[in-house]
């Protein structure tokens, strides 16, 4: 059976286990690509009063909440719609075969009408969907191939009118590259397919756009669209009526910027040597200049903890753990009770200009261990030995990225020494062990560095 989308919500494919590395080049493609407004089939007659669209945005997944107003003028009539699960189709790359990934889901997919919770079927499709021209700065949607439907079907009756709510979870679309180990990102997108509720009879009559900025930072968030919108705070609103969306009206949101990170190359700092294996350069792509975005991860410090948890069996959980840039290790705090007061201290070799930390909540391994287990929800940051600020930090399990936060300025002084002190936390389901996978300290640069690669 085919059908028409109720929304274009593409789903693209995720690779189990570790990115892959190409001699020469490499890369694939993650998250979902795009979702968009409510499309019937196999009628015309019913109109959309109203469409609220609210994204919320978080550090690796948007949550999209979206409540329709529907009202049949004719006689009683069944409408059917599907949700489609799309996977992206891969070119060749490098003399590698196109390829098509079977993995389809729409994630905490739930729908009602009336408030009653809908039933859905899957039906499997084939589609091919060719690529449409960018959207916006520096996102397009690929050419995708529809795999499944996630269909239902509400009754109206004569005039009626019935209100429709969409709940889901949209992973980002990201775009990862590898020439040899260096890797770039074109940055996290997702669009909203406005244009295909176009299929509606005449004009969306009234809707509401809210984007918010949950746990990423808004000054970083881009929208393809951004004068349609009212800005405070977090917080962007986009309000119209009478809408007759086209092609041209399709919006994409990115919640930060695209990034490079060379790997293999010599880091010749003037304060000092460090550990190769523990610092890394990264580029955030804030505009053409070479110069623009550049910072410098390091984990090369010595890391002491008030208390750890003894080992269980093979898996330790010492305060090294926080500085080997893998999410499958952490420390975790080794005193009764939730570990409220315990604490971390990372000391540099020599002080530096650091101003930002990155961090990866919990232990991040798996989502079962992540959720057991307790995770920190506010931090008490201090630098140098000086007054502690405290840093909210979000309950979001992080595969791929990290939560960056400022650290309490120094007026200018060097740091030489961050201590992160738990001081409320999110409780675990079976344990009270309060865990920390991965810790970075960024040190901002005015210009690109100059790469030496090792050889």
């Amino acid at each position: 059976m085919r059908v028409l989308p109720i929304a274009l919500l593409v789903s693209l494919l995720t690779f189990a286990g570790s990115s892959p590395l190409f001699a020469n080049g490499g890369g694939y493609t993650k998250g979902l690509a795009s979702t968009g407004a409510f499309k019937p089939f196999g009628i015309e007659q019913v109109e959309m009063l109203s469409e609220r669209l609210e994204i919320d945005l978080h550090i690796e997944y948007a949550e999209v909440r979206i409540e329709y107003v529907l009202h049949n003028p004719g006689p009683k009539v069944k409408a059917e719609a599907g949700f489609p699960s799309a996977v992206e189709r891969k070119s060749g790359l490098m003399g590698l075969p196109e390829r098509v990934d079977e993995k389809h889901r729409i994630e905490d997919l739930a729908m009602t009408v009336d408030g009653e919770p809908v039933s859905l079927r899957v039906e499997p499709d084939d589609l091919y969907l060719k690529s449409s021209k960018p959207l916006s700065f520096a996102a397009e949607i690929p050419a995708m191939t529809i795999k499944a439907w996630h269909v239902f079907a509400i009754d109206f009756g004569k005039g009626q009118t019935r209100k429709v709510t969409v709940r889901y979870r949209h992973p980002y679309a990201d775009s990862l590259t590898y020439v040899s180990s260096n890797a770039r990102s074109n940055g996290p997108s997702l669009a909203y397919i406005f244009s295909s509720a176009a299929a509606w009879q005449g004009p969306i009559r009234q809707g509401t756009v809210m984007v918010r900025a949950k746990s990423v930072d808004p000054e970083r968030v881009q929208l393809s669209h951004p004068k349609r919108f009212q800005r405070e705070g977090n917080t962007w609103t986009w309000l119209f009526t009478d809408f007759e969306p086209t092609l041209e009206d399709d919006m994409v949101i990115s919640p930060r910027p695209g990034k490079y990170s060379p790997e293999n190359v010599i880091h010749q700092l003037k304060d000092g040597e460090v550990n190769e294996e523990r610092i890394s350069y990264v580029q955030w792509y804030l505009g053409e200049s070479e110069d623009r975005g550049w910072e410098l991860h390091r984990s090369d410090y010595a890391a002491t903890a008030s208390s750890t948890l003894p080992p269980d069996g093979s898996r330790k959980y010492g305060v090294e753990n926080v500085a080997d840039w893998s999410k499958e290790t952490a420390w975790v705090e080794g005193v009764p009770g939730q570990g409220i007061g315990e604490s971390i201290t990372l000391t540099l070799p020599t002080p530096a200009k650091v101003r930002r930390a990155g961090i990866v909540n919990g232990l991040a391994d798996s989502g079962e261990l992540y959720f057991a287990n307790s995770r920190v929800a506010k931090l008490d940051v201090s630098v140098n030995g000086g007054k502690p600020v405290r840093v909210e930090l979000p309950d979001e399990m992080l595969s791929s990225e990290r939560f960056y936060f400022d650290l309490p300025d120094t007026k200018g002084e060097a740091v030489k020494s961050v201590k992160l002190t738990i001081a409320e936390v999110y409780p675990g389901t079976k344990f009270e062990d309060t865990c920390i996978s991965d810790v970075v300290l960024v040190v901002p640069l005015s210009k690109k560095p100059k790469l030496h690669p090792i050889r």
